[in-house]
């Protein structure tokens, strides 16, 4: 767990520095828009360093998109 703690400091360090001066001449809406990113990839960093087993990317698409691909299916499927 250390190292996984070590390896995502180190990572949001290196993104965070390079970003921040182009953040502070950007936009109000490119910055808004960075900030949802950075607070999705903050979620699935502490997902990454507990080893827990959060809901994630995947089941928010899987929930999303798995009646319409169902249907698409079956509507698709010759008997």
């Amino acid at each position: 767990m250390f190292e996984r703690i070590i390896i995502v400091l180190i990572l949001y360090t290196v993104l965070l520095s390079f970003d921040y001066l182009r953040l502070k001449e950007s936009e109000k809406k490119v910055t808004y828009i960075y900030s949802f990113l950075i607070v999705i990839s903050l979620f699935l960093s502490t997902n990454y360093i507990l080893d827990a087993n959060w809901p994630n990317l995947k089941d928010l698409i899987h929930a999303v998109l798995l009646k319409p691909a169902e249907q698409i299916v079956e509507y698709m499927t010759i008997e």
